[in-house]
């Protein structure tokens, strides 16, 4: 999604903290079916974006590359996640979906090597994105360049930051390219959990100061994930839950342009 007015961090609007009500909406929204679409190699091969499916009562159809009807033109909206390879993208994906082992995990960076595509319900896509930097091929980072830079459905790229180790020359050469072509972003932090409170909270602070320095395009809200807190008034009162999540979850939706009210109460169709 292109900025439509260059601004520089200061003069962004104050980011407003979502009700719990749209918490609410935002989690049941995540918790629709969701399903692999396809994987593709070059920007040519992308669907081109309402998900090919067939809904039977619950279940969906999705169909594979070789039966990807060429003729179906989607209006899905789309948000991606990129990052440092072994940062994390496909370990949140499965958490925001709520689907343990949907998208493959590894130890090992550069797992990722094509761009995937799952979609929630028919409400929108999450493309997860090869990574960049520690063994990851060159030509991984011109594809989630020509992606990016290409579609019109999608709303905004997710960057993810190992919160252990701060930003890199990688990660700070992609702030500076989406900034130089005013695309929009938004950081999330990854890996709260391997780091004490005390020492993400100076890393935390440091990687804010390096992300929103001159920053024109990004948005500036920091996300975490990996934190567990006890749940919101209203959502989930009294259980363990991760918070930072459920934050991830309605920035995706604010981002992708879908209006939640205030005092939403259910999910419209």
């Amino acid at each position: 999604m292109l900025c439509t007015t260059v601004r520089s961090f200061s003069t962004f609007p104050k980011p407003t903290l979502p009700t719990p009500a749209q918490i609410l909406y935002a989690n049941k929204l995540f918790k629709q079916p969701a399903s692999f679409v396809k994987s593709i190699a070059h920007v040519d091969q992308a669907p081109k974006t309402i998900i090919p499916e067939v809904r039977t009562s619950n279940s969906y159809h999705v169909y594979s590359n070789c039966q990807m009807p060429d003729y179906v033109m989607s209006k899905s909206r789309q948000v991606a996640f990129v990052g440092r390879s072994n940062v994390g993208k496909s370990t949140l994906i499965n958490k925001l979906l709520n689907r343990k082992g949907l998208v493959k995990t590894s130890s090992k960076p550069g797992h990722t090597r094509l761009i995937n595509f799952f979609s929630i319900g028919d409400q929108m896509h999450l493309v997860d994105m090869p990574g960049y930097g520690y063994r990851s091929r060159e030509e991984w980072g011109e594809s989630i360049m020509s992606y990016i830079t290409t579609r019109d459905q999608l709303k905004r790229t997710f960057v993810l930051i190992d919160s252990t180790v701060g930003i890199k020359p990688a990660d700070q050469q992609l702030f500076e390219y989406f900034d130089k072509l005013a695309l929009s972003y938004q950081v999330i932090l990854t890996k709260r959990d391997r780091i004490s409170t005390k020492q993400f909270l100076e890393n935390k602070e440091k990687i804010e100061a390096d992300v929103f320095k001159g920053a024109i395009c990004c948005y500036p809200q920091l996300l975490v994930s990996g934190q567990q807190r006890k749940g919101r008034k209203g959502v989930l009162q009294g259980t363990t839950i991760d918070e930072g999540i459920q934050d991830i979850r309605w920035a995706i939706v604010n981002a992708a342009g879908i209006y939640v009210p205030p005092q939403a109460t259910d999910i419209e169709n």
